[in-house]
């Protein structure tokens, strides 16, 4: 499933790895319903919702207007209540809005302030005990910050110390700081990068006020907000993180294990559960020209599976061929299309991906997909083309949902379908070439005055962000 549901204008669209933005009702007549938080714009945070089996999504409604452009975060009830703790425009103090589910909807309550007295970012909420709520964050310190945290026992509306009190401050002062907050055992945790060279975890048991001394998970650079965190049922936290490789650690109850390095390339927005008290690891990689794929791994009998790509759409094309039709012959261009090398994805007759009338591109997958990015050397002019998928009797024509495209852009995402369940419901496998898929065909209909030259040609799209959501 892959839907269509906003543009956003907002610089962190889906926030910081640690950020919670999606939940599910846990009880109720709307139990299964899907509600999703989201920065719309730089001020605007949007609330939209989707009941089983979540095709179909609410049309967004405001719930906040005055959200500085910085990462929020969020958390959700047994009741069903999101409370949302952000940056606010005026002074970037930190406040929360409580959105009560009421009658199936979500209704923003007043502004509650948590701290004005100093620049504040990042926050990351939870919710101990009905009405008692933690956040941490990142407080400025003249240049620098460091990470803070407050309690609340009256459901947000006041915080201990009142709103000019910092709370307790859990760092000493970094270049940067970013935590996340998590209850494992009979333990609140606060896990947090510092100044970009360690990743650190200080905890309190629930009965006491004590802040236990920090212990170092990990020491290097490049440490800031790429990290998450998760709990086992069989009692073991989990950490993945990303200091240049994405890497995992974990608590077994007595002490840390060694440091598993997961990817030797890095990832972003990378996340973390346990499912049957194995942990499964989700991030996205870069492959470069604004295209990020999904990957995961998992561990299984004591090790990390290699990192695959969990949305076999979304990742390098299966097969690409290109048709010279005044030869009659099909070249096979798959390896060349998943890399980068300048003005290799070519038909050796002509030197180009396509040139003349009947000439055909050929773009082929073993699943149903939406959506392909295409680099070019050289960029097209004069020439048409129709993008065609084969019915099962016939080649069909499509106008696709991102515009026309006729080779003449050097970076071009077109979209086909706007979404999974916009692609057409006739699309069938076909033998091309002795190879069976999905195909879409780009075929030219009038001569190219200048041919195009392809470079790089996947169905991985510029991915910005993804969360897990358990069923």
């Amino acid at each position: 499933m892959r839907n269509f549901i906003v543009n956003s204008s907002a610089t962190f669209k889906a926030g910081i790895s640690p950020n919670n933005r999606i939940f599910k009702v846990a009880s109720g007549p709307c139990a299964g319903r899907l509600a999703m938080v989201m920065a719309t714009s730089a001020n605007t945070v949007e609330i939209t919702y989707a009941d089983y089996p979540y095709n179909i999504w609410s049309v967004p409604e405001t719930m906040i207007s005055d959200s500085a452009d910085y990462p929020f975060d969020a958390v959700m009830s047994s009741s069903g209540d999101i409370y949302i703790a952000y940056t606010l425009i005026s002074g970037h103090d930190l406040v929360l809005r409580k959105l009560t589910f009421s009658l199936g909807g979500w209704h923003a309550g007043a502004l509650q302030t948590v701290y004005n007295g100093a620049e504040c970012f990042y926050p990351s909420i939870l919710i101990e005990a009905p009405e008692k709520l933690w956040i941490s964050f990142s407080r400025k310190v003249d240049t620098q910050f460091c990470v803070n945290v407050k309690c609340s026992v009256d459901d947000g509306v006041t915080w201990n110390g009142g709103s000019e009190d910092p709370g307790t401050a859990l760092s000493s002062p970094g270049d940067t700081a970013y935590s996340r907050l998590i209850i494992f055992g009979m333990f609140l945790h606060a896990i947090y990068t510092l100044g970009g060279t360690k990743l650190a975890l200080r905890r309190k048991h629930l009965s006491t006020s004590t802040w236990n001394s920090e212990q170092e998970v990990a020491e290097g650079i490049g440490f800031d907000h790429e990290f998450d965190v998760a709990p086992s049922e069989n009692g073991r936290l989990g950490i993945v993180f990303d200091d240049g490789q994405v890497k995992f650690r974990e608590y077994d109850g007595s002490g840390w294990t060694g440091i598993s390095i997961i990817d030797e390339n890095g990832g972003i927005f990378l996340q973390i559960k346990y499912f049957d008290n194995n942990p499964y690891l989700i991030y996205l990689s870069s492959l470069g020209n604004n295209q990020n794929m999904i990957l995961y791994s998992r561990r299984l009998a004591g090790s990390f599976t290699a990192p695959t790509a969990l949305d076999c759409r979304k990742k390098i094309l299966d097969r690409v061929l290109c048709y010279h039709a005044g030869s009659g012959t099909y070249e096979d261009r798959t390896l060349a299309a998943a890399d980068e090398t300048t003005g290799d994805v070519l038909h050796s007759q002509s030197s180009s991906l396509v040139a003349a009338v009947g000439d055909a591109l050929y773009l082929g997958m073993d699943d149903k997909y939406n959506y392909f990015k295409l680099i070019l050397s050289t960029a097209g002019s004069g020439g048409t083309v129709e993008w065609q998928y084969f019915n099962g009797q016939d080649w069909t024509g499509i106008v696709p949902a991102g515009g026309t495209c006729a080779f003449d852009d050097l970076n071009r995402e077109l979209l086909l379908w706007n979404d999974y369940a916009s692609i057409a419901n006739d699309w069938q496998k076909k033998t091309v070439a002795g190879h069976y898929h999905f195909w879409i065909r780009a075929l030219v209909s009038s001569d190219f005055n200048t041919p195009p030259v392809g470079r790089q040609l996947t169905a991985i799209p510029g991915t910005g962000a993804v969360q897990i959501l358990e069923q």
